[in-house]
């Protein structure tokens, strides 16, 4: 199984036709037919019916799709970010990390330290934790926001924000005017969360919130982007718990609650080199909210 089968198997479930889904790959019919066939003997499941007349996807295949364009997608920002990286200067600050900080965080921050430092350039990247750590280890990244504090001696880390989850529901849910909601009131409510695959951490940090209130979590789907996951909020297929951030982007048709308790509560965590000695890594760091504590 690889990137290629992946980025085959998603036009082919655009297209739902063979020849059209060869010509726009400029593959020869009989590759394309081989290469989804190896992807299906890789996965041991049939991932499209075929008949002379039509093709469209099974079960699985639908099940697939989601997480084969993350991948995809994931793949492509990985290229943009690797060849951003490797285009900037010594006057390059370069920070990268999990959403909440590139969306929550980051950006007030930014704005003091581009007042404070209006010669040097920013550069941001939003990945996930284990690629922000491992760019921060290969000197492509000069700080890194993740969701866990690092444990080795060569990197320092300070707890940058903590915020709570919340609920998320189409306005017209029945409880979408309640001020807040309880582990009650999401008993028998079918969830849409970001998968554990891409968000291990918020993912495990919701259902042991849930179960530790007697709540076994009814998830109807888990899927990797955010958007995704309002998408599917807003057309009334189930609600979601998410950081508190992704309520500030708006929208009419879904309204956001807070948890009567407060909620679980997420972390992210600044992680730089403890022998850095470029000066504005520090100076960024300082501007970080003070009242947090590791």
């Amino acid at each position: 199984m690889n990137l290629r089968q992946f980025q085959i198997f998603a036009v082919l479930a655009e297209e739902l036709h063979f020849g059209r889904a060869a010509e726009k790959l400029h593959l020869a019919q009989p590759a394309l037919s081989s290469q989804i066939k190896a992807l299906e003997y890789d996965l041991g499941v049939s991932l499209f019916h075929r008949t002379t007349r039509r093709v469209r996807l099974t079960a699985a295949g639908e099940a697939l799709l989601p997480e084969a364009l993350a991948t995809i997608a994931q793949a492509e920002a990985a290229v943009r970010i690797t060849r951003a990286v490797g285009t900037t200067g010594a006057d390059t600050l370069k920070l990268g990390g999990v959403d909440s900080a590139t969306a929550g965080l980051l950006p007030s921050v930014i704005r003091a330290f581009r007042s404070a430092h209006p010669d040097v350039a920013l550069k941001v990247f939003e990945m996930l934790s284990g690629p922000a750590f491992n760019m921060l280890e290969s000197r492509a990244l000069d700080i890194a926001f993740v969701r866990k504090p690092s444990r080795v001696d060569h990197l320092t880390s300070r707890l940058a924000l903590s915020e709570p989850v919340v609920a998320a529901l189409a306005v017209g849910h029945p409880k979408a005017r309640q001020t807040h909601l309880s582990a009650d009131d999401i008993r028998d409510e079918q969830l849409v969360l970001s998968s554990r695959a891409s968000r291990p951490i918020l993912f495990d940090e919701i259902v042991s919130y849930l179960r530790a209130r007697n709540v076994e979590p009814n998830i109807l789907q888990e899927a990797t982007e955010r958007h995704m996951i309002i998408a599917m909020v807003a057309s009334g297929l189930g609600i979601s718990l998410v950081p508190e951030w992704v309520s500030k982007f708006r929208r009419d048709d879904v309204v956001f609650i807070p948890l009567k308790d407060g909620g679980p509560t997420v972390n992210v965590h600044a992680v730089w080199r403890s022998d850095e000695r470029l000066q504005t890594v520090h100076d960024f760091i300082d501007l970080l909210p003070a009242t947090l504590t590791a």
